[in-house]
């Protein structure tokens, strides 16, 4: 009777399964990082989605202990900062709600570079190192689809705003690819927060500001 031959193995792998096994994992590697980094960009941007959410919640619940009122129509005596209205200091009026917005954090957007986020209030001395969004100080409570807040990169006739700014109907609103490319994400007094491409934001101002102008305090 013939003993049939094994093709059983005994050892572990040979040299050229263990380079085709580390090729394998190379190139999931490589299409994990691919993946990423596309998505990268999307997952900044509903960062960014998310922290308006929560600016825009913040002055809701601070203006609902005040009359309605948000910080820049309430004196400073009661906690709000209507004598630095006419200052281009944005993280005053952040500062005004450090109590219901709980961490700085949330005021720097993951994709500004020229921003560093600060972990404690008391690093909030200045604009232009913590701060990647603006804000609106003609917004109230009785026009909930005016602009409350936003991303920095907004241009005001084809330049990039910074300061005090006032708005008007003729003045031409767009987008510096500062951020997220041709696109900003704005916050509004209602609470919602979207993105939005150069073209929509010049309706939304149009339909906002009719024969009345709008002041943004941008960082």
């Amino acid at each position: 009777m013939k003993q049939r031959l094994s093709n059983q193995r005994t050892g572990g792998l040979t040299f050229v399964e263990m380079l085709v096994s580390i090729a394998v994992v190379a190139l999931f590697a490589v299409m994990a990082i691919s993946i990423f980094a596309k998505h990268r960009p999307r997952a900044a941007r509903i960062n960014c989605v998310s922290s308006l959410k929560q600016i825009g919640l913040a002055f809701r619940m601070w203006s609902g202990d005040q009359g309605g009122e948000f910080p820049w129509a309430v004196s400073i005596t009661n906690g709000g900062t209507l004598e630095f209205v006419g200052r281009p200091e944005v993280f005053r009026h952040y500062l005004a709600v450090s109590n219901e917005l709980i961490s700085p954090k949330v005021l720097t957007c993951q994709q500004d570079k020229q921003r560093t986020t600060a972990s404690t209030w008391d690093q909030l001395t200045n604009d232009s190192r913590h701060i990647s969004y603006f804000l609106g100080l003609t917004a109230d409570k009785t026009r909930p689809q005016m602009i409350l807040s936003g991303d920095r990169n907004l241009t005001t006739n084809g330049r990039l705003a910074s300061g005090l700014v006032r708005v008007t109907s003729n003045t031409v609103l767009g987008v510096a690819p500062l951020l997220h490319k041709n696109s900003i994400n704005i916050g509004l007094v209602d609470g919602s927060a979207q993105q939005l491409p150069a073209a929509m934001l010049q309706r939304l101002n149009g339909a906002q500001i009719s024969n009345q102008s709008v002041v943004l305090a941008i960082p």
